[in-house]
């Protein structure tokens, strides 16, 4: 009967958890790229504000950053909107993809410094347009190239959603620190939730190596089967 309970706890917990790894992860992708696209190929404007974004993001620890989207902004929010009231989740959702972002966009810089110059001058020869040849040329491959530092990130933003606990988001590690304060089960239960981490780290690191080495490329990606 306890064990029911706490699986009840730890379930929820690991359904919060999965939901701010995966908004954490699409939404850091969607905003890097941008960030990308802008580092790389954008004018001084562009790329000194990519830049100074990814260096100061990368350059605070993600819990200070999300006590301030937590703690922080709302009581600024307030000073115009004095009923608003944060979400901890949306808060914590909204932290992972902020420093997801400043980290996928250096991955997909590196990936597309990656490519070979003469593609594109080839596709600009032939009358490409620049978001044309980022969309045609430059992200495929570079999308194939990134993927193990992909693989990284997921694991890291599934693990790092652990942190969401300190704004009372009821996460994995939220959920069985108040299982285990209300049975003293303290060791049994952290040893479940460390194996409930490791299984899903171990199957998103199996799903990407099968994306790996179907979308590998001889001679664009390396691989070692």
């Amino acid at each position: 009967m306890v064990w029911e309970t706490i699986a009840r706890y730890l379930l929820h917990g690991l359904v919060v958890t999965l939901e701010l790894t995966v908004v954490g992860f699409i939404g850091g992708f969607a905003l890097g790229f941008l960030l990308a696209v802008a580092r790389t190929y954008g004018g001084k404007l562009s790329k000194a504000l990519s830049t100074a974004y990814i260096e100061l993001i990368r350059g605070t620890p993600m819990l200070l950053q999300l006590y301030i989207i937590g703690f922080g902004l709302p009581l600024v929010i307030r000073n115009y909107f004095p009923h608003f009231v944060m979400n901890p989740t949306l808060a914590a959702a909204l932290g992972m993809v902020i420093n997801s972002a400043a980290y996928q966009a250096e991955y997909i810089r590196g990936a597309f410094n990656s490519v070979e110059y003469g593609q594109v001058e080839a596709a600009l020869s032939l009358g490409m347009t620049k978001w044309g040849i980022i969309r045609h040329v430059i992200f495929p491959q570079a999308f194939r190239i990134m993927l193990p530092s992909w693989t990284n990130e997921m694991v890291y933003l599934l693990k790092y959603s652990s942190l969401a606990m300190l704004l009372a988001v009821p996460e994995l590690m939220y959920q069985a620190s108040v299982a285990a304060s209300q049975t003293f089960l303290y060791a049994q239960i952290y040893l479940v939730v460390a194996g409930i981490y490791l299984v899903f780290a171990t199957l998103i690191i199996g799903i990407m190596r099968k994306i790996e080495l179907r979308l590998h490329i001889p001679g664009v990606t390396t691989i070692k089967r």
